[in-house]
């Protein structure tokens, strides 16, 4: 009788203050089933009561299939405030919700959790664990969609519910300051977030990730590092910086296109990618081409891989399998090569367009590396000639120093082995000049005159300062051959 009596009260008490807005609307009508205890009425001046139950409290929601639970409750009619205290349990049909604490708005439909915070979305799978919640049930005139909004570093593992009958789907791991959910594929995180899976590790001040477009966003000192599931845990295939990163997923929600802006850099095994943009695709967590563009501290955009370099305003690089194969560079294009790391001069070639032809190759470690095989330039609208300069080997003194030689020409093309330059072809317009080394004997005479010129310093020492001559006319006014800049067309890559 006494259950009987307190379930009556109850129900006038809340159900009495529905305003009319609401009326009509499917909103929770909680019923309270049990108490193991006496619950106290209070019965305020204006009319509302106020209601405590505890030993054990049973509710639910008429008519829709959701229940609570907890250790004791209060009721504020004024507010139209549920509190439920002690190892609460919320179920509806959409999400379950455990916490220490819920207080719950009935008129908002508003739940908010505090202490030891776990809920689940039952159609996408996704979980999130952390000190407090705040859940907006979807009920039809309020709001068409559950919202979650959570703060103190929340856990969340997070799938799409369009892929909620796969078994072997992977969650993503999800941990920020701030998170808000929205619907079942909709997240957003802010501060100090980290996103993880076994196939890839992103760094960001905030995030976005919408699963249901396949499409995501890092924001602010931004990282993503890819790793492939197949190899070792500690084996990165590619990492990617800049200051804004989107990225696109495949169906199976893996990253197959990311395109990172301002001061964006890639690192693989053996390249290198800088650029003011950089956009890249990807198939199973491998670069497989990269576009960059855009100026990066007065910087051109580069493509970098073993010794050789290729820079131009922008690049279009294919490397299938994440080996570089091809490198188109466009507008005030230049590769750079080195023979070994002992050599401190470099060997460049230059114009307005250039292709280079990359070969593996094994290296000193017996590890395989992409160097430039073939390299050509073309004169164009910016740099109207084509020019090289590059080392020749000294077949008379293999030990020696090497000549050097400087060409210009409409195009060039230039073949290197083992990073050594071997055939020069230029066309057109075709000018430069060619330093040969000196003979061994002649640089131990002039190193001989150098060693006997030190006998000035006593004259230098009696006061006597020794000065070079002036130029003579004819040096000093030495016309400097002009640079041409013919009309040609601009050959199609």
């Amino acid at each position: 009788m006494r259950v009987g009596l307190l379930l009556a009260a109850l129900a006038l008490g809340l159900f009495g203050a529905t305003p009319p807005q609401q009326r009509g609307q499917r909103a929770c009508r909680i019923q309270v089933d049990s108490v193991r205890r006496d619950a106290n009425f209070v019965t305020l001046a204006d009319g509302t009561q106020q209601i405590f139950a505890g030993g054990g409290v049973f509710a639910r929601c008429i008519a829709e299939p959701t229940t609570i639970t907890a250790d004791s409750m209060a009721y504020f009619q004024a507010q139209a405030e549920l509190r439920f205290l002690g190892n609460v349990h919320f179920r509806d049909s959409t999400s379950l919700l455990d916490a220490d604490r819920v207080t719950y708005w009935t008129r908002e439909e508003r739940l908010h959790a505090e202490g030891n915070v776990y809920t689940r979305n039952f159609k996408s799978g996704s979980e999130m664990r952390g000190p407090n919640l705040d859940y907006y049930r979807a009920v039809p005139g309020v709001r068409d969609t559950v919202e979650l909004y959570a703060t103190g570093r929340p856990t969340i593992h997070f799938f799409s519910a369009r892929d909620s009958a796969s078994a072997d789907r992977r969650p993503f791991l999800i941990v920020s300051d701030r998170v808000a959910m929205r619907h079942n594929d909709r997240m957003w995180g802010s501060g100090r977030v980290t996103i993880d899976r076994d196939d890839l590790n992103a760094r960001s001040d905030s995030a976005f990730l919408n699963l249901a477009d396949s499409l995501g966003y890092l924001i602010g000192v931004a990282e993503v590092i890819g790793r492939d599931t197949a190899a070792p845990a500690d084996s990165n295939t590619y990492r990617l910086t800049g200051q804004r990163i989107r990225f696109e997923l495949t169906g199976g929600q893996e990253v197959r296109r990311a395109v990172a802006v301002h001061r964006a850099l890639a690192t693989g095994p053996d390249w290198t990618l800088r650029g003011d943009t950089l956009d890249i695709a990807l198939d199973s967590s491998r670069v497989q081409r990269a576009q960059a563009w855009g100026r990066m501290d007065d910087e051109q955009p580069s493509a970098q891989s073993g010794l050789s370099t290729v820079l131009g305003d922008s690049l279009d690089v294919q490397m299938p399998g994440q080996v570089m194969h091809l490198v188109w560079a466009y507008g005030r294009a230049r590769a750079n090569s080195r023979p070994d790391t002992t050599v401190v001069e470099e060997d460049w070639l230059a114009g307005d367009t250039l292709r280079a032809d990359f070969a593996s190759a094994p290296d000193s470690a017996g590890r395989r590396r992409s160097e430039v095989e073939h390299v050509t330039a073309v004169g164009g609208d910016r740099v109207p000639l084509a020019s090289a300069y590059y080392h020749t080997e000294n077949e008379s003194e293999p030990d020696g120093p090497r000549g050097i030689s400087y060409s210009r020409g409409l195009r060039i093309r230039i073949a290197m082995r083992e990073r050594r330059v071997r055939t020069v072809d230029v066309v057109g317009e075709v000018d430069g000049v060619y330093l040969e080394p000196l003979p061994r004997a002649m640089r131990d005479s002039l190193a001989a005159d150098s060693a006997r010129a030190d006998s000035t310093r006593a004259d230098s020492a009696a006061g006597r300062t020794l000065r070079p001559a002036p130029p003579t006319a004819d040096t000093a006014r030495a016309p400097r051959p002009p640079l041409r800049s013919p009309r040609a067309p601009r050959p199609a890559p």
